[in-house]
């Protein structure tokens, strides 16, 4: 019976392959150079093996079965085990720092989505985000997150969390990956863009739910995705490729005239630019020093109202003549005392008329979002909550 070496076992540890080479020549009294010559290796590398200097390949393995009547299977296991262990041990002295990453996302935004679990040590937090974002690294994570990714159209006046603009950011690709539309047809898009301002008489959640609709028609996902803290996110326009926009929007500022002006705002970025560039827009009243958002802010403008309304919005009296001038051009109430506000600074007599994004519609406008997401995607079937 030849010898087979040493028989496989489990252990909570491993060795080099090279420790057990060592061993097993100095049992037989056979030279580093003799093994050598009787497997054609040069003498340098069976010495690297023997030292541990370097591993065994598959290719060895056969050579050293062949020369010493040894399993294959026991070099590529032994190999296997020590990388493994290696790997672990990296893994172990990096995980300080792997941790001092993962505090810069939003802990309760991690957890409401269920990317991390409230009972989760903090290795496992670690991995999870990693999983996530589908890197393997921090430096993989902002090679392909934070520098190209986030290299958006934004005012520069504002400092925000990168990492949680990117947790925002990939929580919207999420969403629209399950949705399924045709692809993007500009002429239909600007037929549902004139709709949009009709769809403001109703609540966000419905109005929001007509529009994913319409929106869906004409190649466009529409999403939103609650603002993640330190963002300053408004709304973003994203490409999932060259014939599949994203238009993801949030609730900041909780006023609906800003919700639909924002959507109007993103239809124009899919419309007048650029395809593949991302449009993060943080801040509706500074947003429009760029020339594509100047753009994009014309398009909502000129769309949500008549021409000449705002001068007749601008010189309303009476709250009773806003309601009057919503009724007369067919917007909500919210969209006119929001214009009249910005136009004359009186906020007191329309802020009332201004509503409110509610707690109770942000689950709802999740809840839209959401529909037929599959459960155990990322990991995670509850959103929103």
């Amino acid at each position: 019976m030849p010898d087979t070496g040493p028989r496989e076992f489990s252990p909570d540890w491993a060795l080099h392959p090279g420790v057990y080479l060592r061993r097993m020549l100095e049992e037989r009294g056979i030279r580093q150079a003799e093994l050598a010559e009787r497997t054609g290796l040069t003498a340098k590398h069976i010495n690297q093996i023997v030292n541990q200097l370097i591993g065994v390949s598959a290719d060895v393995a056969f050579l050293l079965d062949r020369a010493l009547g040894t399993d294959p299977g026991f070099w590529t296991r032994a190999e296997a085990d020590y990388q493994a262990r290696a790997s672990r041990e990296k893994a172990q002295q990096e995980l300080p720092e792997l941790i001092q990453w993962a505090r810069k996302f939003d802990k309760v935004a991690l957890r409401r989505y269920g990317i991390i679990a409230a009972g989760d040590d903090k290795g496992t937090q670690v991995e999870k985000i990693l999983r996530f974002f589908g890197v393997a690294s921090p430096e993989a994570f902002d090679r392909t997150w934070i520098q190209p990714r986030l290299s958006f159209r934004r005012s520069q006046s504002f400092t925000v969390n990168e990492p949680n603009t990117a947790l925002w950011l990939r929580l919207v690709d999420r969403s629209a990956e399950h949705v399924t539309v045709p692809p993007l047809r500009p002429a239909a898009l600007r037929k549902v863009a004139r709709t949009i301002p009709a769809m403001t008489n109703h609540t966000v959640p419905h109005g929001f739910a007509v529009a994913r609709s319409a929106l869906a028609e004409a190649g466009v996902i529409l999403t939103f995705v609650r603002e993640v803290p330190s963002t300053r996110a408004s709304a973003v326009t994203w490409w999932q490729g060259p014939e599949r926009p994203v238009i993801a929007l949030t609730e900041r500022y909780r006023k609906p005239d800003t919700f639909w002006f924002n959507l109007l705002h993103e239809i124009g970025h899919v419309l007048l630019h650029p395809r593949r560039t991302t449009f993060l827009d943080l801040e509706l009243e500074k947003r429009t020093g760029d020339g594509a958002e100047r753009d994009a802010h014309d398009f909502a403008e000129n769309t949500l109202l008549p021409e000449g309304a705002r001068m007749r919005i601008a010189a309303a009296a009476t709250r009773e003549d806003l309601l009057r001038l919503a009724t007369t051009f067919g917007v909500g109430v919210s969209v006119v005392a929001g214009q009249h506000g910005r136009a004359t600074e009186k906020w007191g007599m329309v802020s009332s008329l201004r509503g409110t994004i509610s707690d109770d519609d942000i689950c709802e406008l999740e809840q839209i979002s959401n529909a037929g997401m599959p459960d155990d995607d990322s990991d995670s079937s509850s959103m929103g909550g």
